[in-house]
This record gives structure tokens, sequence and C-alpha cells, in this order.
């Protein structure tokens, strides 16, 4: 697995020993004051895991090899709430797809995933959150990218989001915006799907769910809802991709937080 980070200690860490090839997996820990080391490592008989003051990623060993658990515990990250404009810590995995299918030529993209809450503890006191500014989020965004080497706005792309837990909302809605927030944001539009396009039920409660869906019409819609919206707009349909993903936290507020994740996969489905 590649670790990435926005401080200057990037390394790799190899949960099950190093390879022969470049790592797959990318794990992004922006926003924090504590970067996991290969010095944080701790194995039992069950799993291997990275751990410090500010966070927890833990690699399950066979027979549930590629169940991840992520924790993130801000009450340690922050001094005092985060205030408007402020970097957020993030705990994510990270992939750009080696095959990278056309938009064009698909008629099916199908989400395959099991999972759970396993804590979400405000540790804000509650006269200082703020529900536009303060949130717990897991989600998965896929980047959809003009990866046409010919066009002009090669390289322009759009975040497309599928938010499992926000805990300001069991039942999260449509979120279509411009990526702002923080100085480095993208600048990009998102479009996040509401939780009733794409599952049934809550992971609020802690209950396992599993999820299975095609979510290509929601990202067909994602690029008409950003042109209508003046992105994207020196982009032709046949020049978009699915390049790339990455899963996990983002805690603009104040939370302690874990999840687990237990089966994860995005198949496509190409046109005949």
């Amino acid at each position: 697995m590649l670790k990435r980070t926005n401080g200057s200690t990037s390394n790799v860490i190899h949960p099950f020993g190093p390879g022969s090839g470049s790592p797959i997996w990318g794990m992004a820990e922006w926003g924090t004051r504590y970067f996991l080391t290969e010095s944080d490592r701790v194995e039992d008989a069950h799993s291997v895991s990275y751990v410090n003051a500010g966070k927890t990623i833990s690699f399950k060993k066979a027979p549930h090899a590629g169940n991840i658990a992520m924790q993130v515990t801000t009450s340690s990250e922050y001094v005092r709430p985060r205030r408007e404009g402020e970097d957020w810590p993030h705990l994510l995995i990270e992939q750009s797809f080696p095959d990278q299918p056309f938009v064009k030529d698909l008629k099916g993209l199908i989400l395959h995933f099991r999972g759970k809450l396993t804590k979400a503890e405000m540790k804000m006191a509650q006269q200082d959150f703020n529900p536009g500014l303060h949130a717990a989020q897991f989600q998965l965004f896929i980047t959809v990218q003009n990866m046409n080497p010919n066009s002009a706005y090669y390289g322009d792309f759009l975040w497309f989001g599928i938010p499992f837990y926000d805990n300001r909302n069991a039942q999260i809605p449509v979120y279509a915006a411009k990526d702002i927030g923080k100085d480095d944001a993208s600048g990009k539009f998102i479009y996040s799907a509401g939780t009733t396009d794409f599952m049934k039920g809550t992971f609020h409660g802690g209950n396992e769910v599993t999820i299975e869906k095609d979510i290509y019409p929601l990202i067909v819609n994602a690029l008409k809802m950003a042109k209508q919206r003046g992105y994207l707009t020196g982009s032709f349909d046949g020049d978009f991709r699915i390049t790339g993903m990455n899963l996990g936290w983002e805690l603009p507020g104040t939370f302690d937080v874990g999840f687990e994740i237990n089966d994860f996969d995005i198949s496509k489905v190409t046109q005949k």
C-alpha cells in the first residue's frame, strides 16, 4: 500500500510485507497532526494495524483478508472547534484504476459494498456545533475525468460521491455544488447522490448494511447536471473515463469515529 500525506513524511507501508511491484492502493491523511508510519504497526493473530493518537487503520488477515477498519480520533486533532476555511482530518484509501473505461462504453457500473459504523461520538460542545461547518462523513468518491489528450480540457473532472454516513442526516440528501471549504479545494463540481438513490436503510444504527446498486445512471445524471451548471462545458461526452476513487473519513467536526469495510467492489458492464 502506498502511503501519501500532505506532509513531508510520505513513504510506503506494507501491512503484509513488501511486494515485487508498485503499490496499487494509496492512503491519504490530509489535514492531520498525526501521520501513520511503519513504526505504528501492531500485529496480532487476526489483523495488522497502524495506530497512533489520531487514527487507526486495520487490515484483517485470512479468512477475512480485504476487510479494513478505519478509526479517526479528532478529539486529539482539534484543539478547538474548526473554523470556516480551515482544513480538516481525512483518512482515505484511494486508487487510480488500472482499467479506466470510457463512460460512453458502459451500460452499467455495479457498486457492491458491505460495512458498518462502529463508532460516532461528538467531542465538541453542543453549543459550538454548526451543522453547516461541522460534520463526520464516511463516503466514496469516484473521479469522472476528461482523458482525451487532444482536448483543450484534458484532465478536467468531476467528483461523483456515494455518501454512506453523515452524522447530520440518517437519509442523506443529494448534494451538487463546487468543491470549496478549504484553501486547497479543487474547485471542481461535486455530485453526491442521495442515500435513497442507492441503498435501503441507514448506517446510523451500527448494523451491517449491504449495498448492490448500478450507479451508472447516477453518473450520467451527474455529468448532465455539471454541464447545466457551467462545468465541463469544454469537454465532449465521449472524452470521459472512470479514472479512480477514494473511500473513507472526512472530519470537519470534532468527532471520534470508526467504520468497518467488510466487502467492496466496483465492476463495469460494457456495451456489446
